[in-house]
């Protein structure tokens, strides 16, 4: 299954020209590295907002955006990872709108909320989006955690 994590990766694999390179820059193990973009592994948030800012670094520098995206005239955009959507940050939308959609889908490209207007910046929205998935991913394990907890512990009635 391809998501926002696999995508990414890809894309910057191909900028960097190859994964060996590319693990190199992320200061990892090519292994770890072919986990991460197999969706065997998780990535961790700060390795892959750095992955980010990277490619987005290579698009200011006048790099091609690899993989990048046409998108049609007129299409909303939405950015999911499992059950959760980047949101506009003023009215809480969904769906956005290329601000120029005569140029390719770019992490630098700007976008426009198609609810109430507002600006935001592709790879910010990307990147919002992979820490609410972290943050989801820590609550349900804190959650898992305090009921394992209670479940452990012995019951009122077999103290008496």
């Amino acid at each position: 299954m391809s998501d926002i994590y696999t995508q990414t990766l890809a894309r910057a694999a191909e900028a960097q020209g190859s994964t060996q390179a590319l693990a190199s820059l992320l200061h990892v193990p090519e292994s770890t590295l072919l986990r991460w973009m197999s969706g065997r592994a998780q990535m961790p948030l700060q390795a892959f907002l750095r992955l980010v800012n990277l490619l987005s670094e290579y698009e200011r520098n006048g790099g091609g955006y690899p993989g990048a995206q046409d998108p049609a005239s007129g299409d909303k955009l939405s950015f999911r990872m499992g059950k959760l959507s980047a949101r506009c940050a003023r009215c809480d939308g969904i769906e956005f709108l290329p601000a120029d959609p005569l140029q390719p889908l770019k992490l630098t490209s700007e976008l426009v909320c198609f609810a109430c207007g507002e600006r935001v910046i592709h790879g910010n929205l990307i990147g919002q989006l992979a820490t609410e998935a972290v943050n989801q991913s820590r609550a349900y394990t804190a959650a898992r955690t305090r009921r394992q907890a209670r479940a452990s512990l012995p019951r009122r009635a077999d103290r008496d």
